[in-house]
């Protein structure tokens, strides 16, 4: 599938968002970033008349043998076609983790807690619940947040060069080693993923401790066009450094931030079984729990 499938495959997730959630979560700018990544293949599944009724995407990680699947089926359609379209995205992924030299992939994937459909999907191929992933909202108040650093702690915005991409690829690699499914990317793929999308999308905050770059978060529009909030996709400190205030002040200058755009809210997930308490750190700041997302895994051999 192309760029030009936008607008079909947008409007099959639109319908499966409205089964599940009753509201969208997930908008046309999205789906384009997506079709853009070079490290996932997207395939459609259309019915006679030529309408799209499923569609799902595969990727392997880097050159390990973790590969993500996303499968929908439109709502309306039979749900029996959903463990067949997992079955045709995990026979891929097979093959793209044995090109690759492995004799297995563990196949990752991940479903709304109210979204029995997929889960029924998911059981059927043999994924079981690996952690769950919380997303936390804080509604920003008026007037705006005061974002003030702890002595030592200084936060900044980066014009997002190279400098400042290598340094927080390198955070980025060092403080999340712990976490569940992380593998290692190299800087070309950090980079590439964080100018997916149009200009602007992503922005850059770095954060230092004595110094001595420490701590990074990055955020990205991808919740303004369906809720006007922004979004925390990573957020991150140095285990030397934790303990000393830089990701409240990273998260507190983020909110400052979207506030001054014009965002009423800010977003980001939390693996429930974070081994930092994350989930501590982001109540701490005033965030809340609005939605769960179980992350599903399923360990595959080549050999079938």
């Amino acid at each position: 599938m192309t760029i030009e499938d936008a607008p079909a495959i947008a409007g099959l997730l639109l319908a499966s968002d409205i089964a599940a959630l009753g509201r969208s979560d997930y908008s046309l700018t999205e789906v384009e970033g997506d079709l853009r990544r070079s490290d996932l293949e997207h395939t459609g599944w259309y019915d006679e008349s030529g309408a799209l009724v499923c569609y799902g995407w595969v990727g392997r990680e880097g050159q390990s043998s973790k590969v993500e699947v996303d499968a929908y089926v439109h709502p309306e359609k039979d749900p029996a076609l959903g463990p067949q379209v997992l079955a045709t995205l995990e026979a891929r992924g097979l093959e793209l983790v044995a090109e690759a030299g492995h004799d297995h992939a563990l196949c990752d994937t991940a479903a709304y807690r109210q979204d029995e459909r997929t889960r029924g999907w998911l059981a059927t191929r043999g994924f079981e619940i690996a952690t769950t992933f919380t997303r936390m909202r804080i509604d920003l108040p008026r007037p705006a947040i005061a974002a003030e650093p702890p002595a030592g702690v200084v936060v900044r915005r980066s014009d997002a060069g190279e400098e400042d991409l290598r340094a927080a690829h390198d955070i980025d690699e060092k403080a999340f080693t712990e976490h569940y499914g992380h593998v290692p990317r190299t800087f070309e793929k950090f980079r590439e993923r964080f100018e997916e999308q149009m200009a602007g999308w992503s922005a850059l905050w770095l954060g230092d401790v004595d110094g001595t770059p420490a701590g990074l978060l990055i955020g990205t529009q991808q919740f303004v066009e369906e809720e006007n909030a922004g979004y925390v996709r990573i957020v991150g400190v140095l285990r030397d450094a934790r303990g000393r205030g830089l990701a409240k002040a990273l998260l507190q200058t983020y909110f400052a931030a979207q506030q001054e755009d014009g965002r009423t809210a800010v977003l980001l997930h939390v693996d429930q079984g974070n081994v930092t308490n994350a989930l501590g750190l982001y109540e701490s700041v005033g965030m809340r729990a609005v939605l769960q997302i179980d992350a599903w895994t399923k360990r595959v051999t080549t050999a079938g």
